[in-house]
């Protein structure tokens, strides 16, 4: 399961989540040791996302989750490229709170095969754009272009499904 959804919050929200995000605390803590990006981690803890953004993002979708296993962001500059992976959690919400994103600033989405090692889609990076993906799929955000120097920011839920 593979579901992109376009402008999803209005602009004051897509810009509040930008805001706080960029005010976050950044650690290079994501990806793995040898291959590293930078993450904004336990936002489960902070209210503005646990809370009310959260009840947003369940409205939007038209679902509930049974719980929230955790809310993190990540952060890639040129060079930082996601390693494959799959993660935790049913399913992960993927929200892009850029305001400005060109195709060549590149830094996409890519899913792969169940064996890891073949691209099966590209979820394109794009400004306000979510992306709701079961967990068990492989994937990882590729590098944004060494022509692009700022920060390539998603917001990731990472969710349990009402059994």
């Amino acid at each position: 399961m593979i579901i992109v959804y376009n402008d999803f919050f209005p602009e004051e929200i897509q810009k509040e989540i930008l805001n706080r995000l960029i005010k976050s605390h950044w650690h290079l803590t994501g990806g793995s040791e040898t291959n590293s990006f930078w993450h904004s981690d336990d936002l489960e803890n902070n209210e503005y996302f646990n809370t009310f953004l959260y009840k947003k993002i369940c409205e939007k979708l038209g679902r509930d989750f049974k719980s929230i296993e955790r809310i993190y962001a990540n952060g890639q500059t040129a060079g930082q490229c996601g390693t494959p992976h799959k993660d935790d959690g049913d399913v992960t919400f993927l929200y892009y709170p850029s305001l400005e994103w060109n195709l060549d600033m590149q830094g996409h989405l890519i899913f792969l095969n169940e064996s890891g090692d073949e691209g099966e889609a590209i979820v394109i990076h794009k400004p306000n754009r979510a992306v709701l993906f079961s967990g068990n799929i492989w994937h990882y955000a590729d590098a944004p272009s060494r022509f692009f120097n700022g920060l390539r920011i998603s917001l990731a839920y990472k969710l349990w499904e009402q059994r």
